[in-house]
């Protein structure tokens, strides 16, 4: 009876995951093409898949984007769109300790010829 006990008392114990996660708040900066990026760029990942882009050096007044990502091995890929103003898609990678992202965005479903931008996890 203990046996049977500890067995299914183990079973139903939650397991621990400390892999690191890109859900959470990301600030940054994003260019042109030809500028090294030096505007105010934040990303909110939501951990139901979402994103929400702020460009702008103050979340609050910053313009905002809704939009999803997906995330493959370390690369991190976004589409989002700015209520009417147009749809843009990014890829960047994401370091071994998924604290810093570095990558390229476009207009569309282009991820490039847009400019590029680096993030860093708050």
């Amino acid at each position: 009876m203990i046996a049977v006990s500890a067995i299914i008392f183990s079973a139903c114990k939650k397991e621990k995951h400390d892999d690191p996660s890109i859900v959470g708040f990301w600030k940054g900066k994003y260019g042109g093409t030809s500028n090294y990026p030096n505007l105010g760029y934040a990303l909110l990942f939501r951990s139901n898949g979402t994103v929400r882009v702020f460009d702008g050096s103050d979340t609050a007044t910053a313009g905002k984007a809704e939009g999803t990502y997906t995330v493959i091995g370390s690369t991190v890929n976004l589409t989002y769109t700015y209520g009417t103003s147009g749809t843009y898609s990014a890829s960047a990678t994401a370091n071994s300790g998924l604290n810093f992202l570095e990558g390229t965005w476009g207009s569309g479903t282009n991820i490039t010829n847009g400019g590029r931008f680096f993030v860093n996890k708050q």
